[in-house]
């Protein structure tokens, strides 16, 4: 709606200044100008003669009267010269510039305008099951990729805005691509959906903590400690939940956290020995606070 309106707002600008000179007062004519000056020529002339005639000066001032008539009569411009001076219809031409304004607008338009956009948009969106493809085969996607599987689920979002498990692959997508604001929208839409799907609140819980903004923070870590009080043994909550008690200096608790997800996880598991150092940089960030 906004584009739209600017978009008018602009055309009519373009109009102001384009035919605003067609409602300027026209000039009144080299015609009319001359006209006056003959018929004061004619008056004053005709004074003199008359003064003269009064003088006895003249024999023939009857004649010199008739001569200067004449004179001024050949020179008055025609009727039909004048109606060719005012025969310009600036309304006319307005509306010829209106139409052409618009007639080439819309050609623009349909060259390069939305018709093409939408055609874009189209074949991105029959891409879709190729990208659900890659995704299931476990391929990583370019950056293009990635933008265009984002551009393609959200059409898709357009037509089921309810589906949640859309909205937290849109997240995943535009974290992948770094588009954080994107992301961060689109966990929250998923959660929002399904409130008690504790994959979507871990998360929309992961962006939030690790946001700029302090607000966002705390709403992390309280939807982070929804999760452990019903789940006491999700790993990722509790791992999140332990790296933002080490980062606010709480490296008691960061070291209980982290104990408590070493004790979860299988003694194969590939992540112990980060989880081990973890707990051991906490316990000595304490004590060298203690001190």
């Amino acid at each position: 709606m906004i584009l739209w309106f600017f978009i008018a707002l602009i055309t009519l600008v373009m109009l102001a200044i384009c035919f605003y000179p067609l409602f300027r007062p026209m000039p009144t004519g080299e015609g009319v100008k001359r006209e006056e000056l003959n018929k004061a020529f004619y008056f004053n002339r005709l004074q003199e003669l008359e003064r003269d005639e009064q003088l006895g000066l003249l024999e023939n001032s009857q004649q010199l009267k008739t001569e200067l008539q004449q004179s001024l009569l050949q020179d008055i411009p025609s009727e039909q010269a004048q109606t060719k001076q005012t025969a310009f219809n600036p309304k006319i031409a307005l509306g010829a510039g209106v139409f052409l304004l618009i007639l080439m607008a819309g050609a623009t338009y349909l060259k390069v305008g939305s018709p093409q956009a939408e055609m874009m948009m189209s074949k991105t969106y029959q891409k879709l099951p190729y990208f659900f493809d890659q995704l299931k085969a476990g391929k990583e996607l370019s950056e293009s990729e990635l933008q265009q599987f984002s551009t393609a689920l959200r059409l898709k979002l357009q037509d089921e805005p309810n589906n949640a498990a859309m909205w937290s692959l849109l997240g995943k997508i535009a974290m992948q691509g770094e588009k954080w604001q994107l992301a961060l929208d689109a966990n929250e839409q998923a959660n929002k959906l399904e409130p008690d799907n504790v994959d979507y609140k871990i998360e929309y819980a992961r962006i939030l903590v690790f946001s700029s903004e302090k607000e966002d923070k705390e709403k992390g870590l309280e939807l982070l400690k929804q999760v452990v009080r019903k789940d006491h043994s999700n790993i990722e909550a509790l791992n999140l939940l332990a790296f933002q008690y080490f980062e606010a200096e709480d490296y008691k608790m960061a070291a209980l956290t982290w104990a408590m997800v070493l004790k979860l996880m299988p003694a194969d598991d590939p992540r112990v020995p980060v989880i081990e150092r973890s707990i051991q940089t906490a316990r000595e960030s304490q004590k060298a606070n203690e001190k």
